[in-house]
């Protein structure tokens, strides 16, 4: 086939990956001043980019949800509202909470998220944003993906300590806690979370907390472009990400932040932030930090895993569906198979980019192999770089 269609199709595929991730917007307003109070000029763009936000909701199914910060914190606490629905299956509650934000003479900072599910359960209401109380309310909102069990692995220093976990059970709207099932329904992105408050709290600094657990993350084979997010300690907005993963606008009353902002004729402009920038944003000044996280050794653009790793599956035994957690490198071919005890394959996949990224893939025995997929031992094995990993895995029917 001409090499043109296969550029064609590459293109399709990166749009599409584009269209359906998760997408942030997030508002703070400047000189200590309400969100109310904007010009009329200034309340045209931000509501260009809550259309465009809306619109982009369609290709978001599994909710959206916006948090508003109150400029005095005595005068109220944080609101946050929580939607299992695409926002335009929810036009009425999507422009009344949205437009909300600028009616209220009390409102400093908004953040919303519309969700595309990539780990945990995918029928509650968006669980972004992700909330933890403790001086400040901090919050934090994400768009990427990462293995669950490399997060695991990460907080727990390798399961040797669990405090952190146990003191800070999971948000999974009734789907479980982290034991057994409910591991299922933990999202990644509460891990990363989890992840940066436990640093800030033994860092006693947010910039030290979140350089900590950045570093950990990329390390461990995470990439920028993966960690996409804003995350607020109640006072400032900490925006991080891939290369042109978020872009931000300043006008004379706010900062918008989004994923994907409209094209807009004004004479503001949407700026990207850089691949492992830090942007920090404040009522009163917006501060960049690039390359904020350095590592040793790094001699390279790409953070990528030095060698590929198989995680342990989970849950194992299981009945249903079973998680195959990896790293591998993004640069080289990668592939998962599943062989019975006498070697017969049931189940290969090579890799594609959206896998690598995502760390993660299931294996479904019940949803269309039942009759020949039989209750005992099978073997996972991973291929990549040449090398092979491999585990065992128990199937109960």
């Amino acid at each position: 086939m001409p090499k043109q269609f296969f550029i064609s199709i590459f293109l399709v595929l990166i749009h599409f990956t584009e269209l359906s991730a998760c997408k942030i917007w997030a508002i703070i307003s400047k000189h200590d001043r309400s969100l109310n109070i904007q010009s009329q000029d200034e309340l045209l763009l931000i509501n260009e980019q809550l259309g465009i936000y809306f619109n982009q909701s369609q290709h978001n199914a599994n909710g959206w949800s916006i948090l508003q910060y109150p400029l005095s914190p005595a005068y109220n606490e944080i609101s946050v509202y929580r939607s299992a629905l695409p926002a335009n299956y929810d036009s009425l509650n999507y422009w009344n909470e949205m437009l909300s934000v600028f009616n209220d003479f009390n409102s400093k900072i908004a953040i919303a998220h519309l969700r595309s599910a990539t780990s945990g359960a995918s029928d509650i209401p968006n669980p972004h944003p992700w909330i933890f109380e403790g001086e400040k309310t901090f919050s934090f909102v994400h768009n990427g993906g990462a293995s669950k069990d490399l997060l695991y692995d990460i907080i727990t220093e390798n399961g040797i300590n669990e405090e952190w976990l146990i003191l800070n059970p999971p948000q999974t709207f009734g789907a479980g806690n982290w034991a057994d099932e409910g591991w299922s329904a933990v999202v990644d992105s509460e891990l990363i979370m989890l992840l940066i408050m436990k640093m800030i709290t033994a860092q006693g600094d947010v910039i030290e907390g979140l350089n900590t657990a950045l570093r950990l993350m990329l390390e461990a084979g995470i990439n920028p472009y993966m960690l996409n997010f804003v995350f607020s300690d109640s006072d400032n907005l900490y925006v991080y990400g891939g290369s042109n993963g978020l872009k931000i606008l300043e006008t004379e009353g706010y900062y918008s932040i989004m994923t994907t902002p409209p094209a807009s004729a004004s004479d503001f402009t949407w700026e990207p932030i850089a691949s492992n920038e830090l942007v920090v944003i404040n009522s009163n000044e917006l501060a960049r930090y690039p390359t904020f996280v350095v590592l040793e050794n790094d001699n390279s653009d790409l953070l990528t895993p030095k060698s590929p790793k198989l995680f342990n599956p989970y849950p194992n035994p299981f009945n249903g569906r079973i998680s195959l957690s990896f790293d591998v490198d993004m640069l080289e071919s990668s592939s998962i198979s599943i062989y019975t005890i006498a070697g017969k394959k049931v189940f290969d996949r090579k890799m594609s980019p959206l896998d690598k990224n995502k760390g993660e893939i299931y294996w479904s025995p019940n949803s269309s192999s039942a009759s020949i997929i039989s209750s005992g031992i099978y073997i996972v094995q991973l291929i990549s770089e040449g090398i092979t990993s491999s585990s065992k895995i128990m199937f109960i029917k």
